[in-house]
């Protein structure tokens, strides 16, 4: 069965799902479409998943109408991605969308209307999902290793490096909680199988002035259904000389032991009563779209859920909201 698959800008994550068409018999970059008037397509143009049989678009609305898609992947500016979302769900196309997928409540509600409403498929570029050492951590708190979770730090710090000229406002950006802060949420809550009840944050601006509407920093406070208590922290503050450009990290502290992904992300180490401490086997690497296309094809669920997607998102603007008003709210 043929997989014919479209690509609409290039800010963001695009390689997600671009790398896999290769591994999939029979997938095909049928066409592609700026995501803003000046976009080149640089990004998708020079990949190997672009042929001479992919059709290009200066408009993604004409693409829609034209082509016949199966999935398509959207990296448009954030405050883009939802409008782009819902006229693609309307043309009953499947949906792998950048986070955020929404920037605002109310664009978030349409949008979940539109996938219900079209009965489409609606997922989010949470690949941290398929980082072996988060899998491997996720695992372990499945099979009992640490008892019940009570308590998880978790943490997301990149290099600035150069941003879009969108990155400087609020309006276009979306804030550093939905942006960067979202995969750390969602690994969190994945990994540790708990959902949230309340949130509290804090955010600012103080490195990097130029960009107002950027938070460099942050930290946010959750309570897990259970009691327990979530803490992630957040920063565009990792220097340009650091080997990686991001350090992701996760700790999560049970009745019976901590299972931690250290080292920028790459290991995951298991400290339990009664056992030595050891590091754990990772599991081998899988691209997110041929993990998604397994679920297309009945063999396997998708590894981020049909609606994590709209869930994590709605978490992360609540949170966003909560730094902006310092209350604490219900989510």
């Amino acid at each position: 069965m043929a997989l014919r698959i479209a690509q609409i800008g290039t800010d963001g994550h695009q390689n997600m799902v671009l790398d896999g068409i290769a591994q999939i018999p029979n997938a095909q970059l049928v066409a592609c479409a700026k995501g803003h008037e000046s976009d080149a397509l640089a990004k998708v143009k020079k990949h190997a998943a672009f042929t001479d049989q992919t059709r290009v678009y200066d408009d993604y609305r004409e693409m829609l109408d034209r082509e016949e898609i199966d999935l398509v992947s959207i990296c448009r500016p954030y405050y883009l991605n939802a409008e782009t979302s819902i006229l693609a769900a309307k043309h009953g196309i499947d949906i792998v969308s950048e986070k955020p997928i929404a920037t605002t409540l109310d664009d978030l509600k349409a949008l979940e209307q539109a996938v219900a409403d079209n009965n489409i498929r609606l997922t989010a570029m949470f690949g941290m999902r398929l980082s072996p050492a988060f899998r491997a951590a996720h695992g372990a708190v499945r099979e009992g290793l640490i008892g019940e979770p009570i308590l998880a730090t978790a943490q997301k710090s990149y290099k600035f490096g150069t941003r879009a000229n969108f990155f400087k406002q609020r309006e276009t950006y979306g804030g550093t909680i939905p942006w960067v802060a979202i995969h750390a949420v969602d690994y969190t809550r994945w990994a540790a199988g708990l959902e949230y009840t309340q949130v509290a944050a804090l955010h600012g601006n103080f490195a990097h002035p130029t960009y107002p509407g950027c938070e460099d920093h942050g930290g946010i406070l959750f309570r897990f259904a259970n009691g327990g208590t979530a803490m992630v922290n957040l920063d565009y503050l990792r220097p340009d000389t650091a080997p990686t450009h991001g350090d992701d990290r996760l700790r999560i502290a049970g009745t019976e032991g901590v299972i931690e992904v250290t080292d920028c992300g790459t290991r995951t180490h298991l400290i339990r009563s009664g056992e030595e401490p050891r590091n754990l086997p990772l599991p081998p690497e899988e691209n997110f779209l041929v993990n998604l296309h397994r679920e297309r094809t009945g063999e396997a669920d998708h590894i981020v859920g049909a609606d994590d997607a709209i869930a994590v998102t709605r978490i992360c603007l609540l949170a966003r909201e909560a730094a902006d008003t310092g209350q604490i709210l219900t989510i």
